[in-house]
């Protein structure tokens, strides 16, 4: 994805309501649960993760960005 696809796709899911969790795939393999509505800008977002702690990825990164399943939330 650019990373002009990644704004306009973070800007979608952060938009609905209620917020629906999902996952950010990166190009390395990794995978982001994003639980909580991420604050972004043009290049990178950042959010509170389960554990408390900042959780932050660069758009330049993402694969792909796809709904969470049901159930998947620890």
């Amino acid at each position: 994805m650019t990373s002009k696809q990644v704004e306009e796709k973070l800007t979608e899911l952060v938009h609905r309501e209620p917020f629906s969790p999902f996952v950010v795939e990166l190009n390395n393999g990794d995978s982001i649960d994003v639980t909580r509505p991420p604050a972004f800008n043009e290049a990178s977002a950042v959010f509170f993760g389960a554990d408390g702690g900042l959780v932050e990825f660069w758009f330049r990164n993402v694969r792909n960005i796809k709904p969470m399943k049901s159930g998947a939330i620890a």
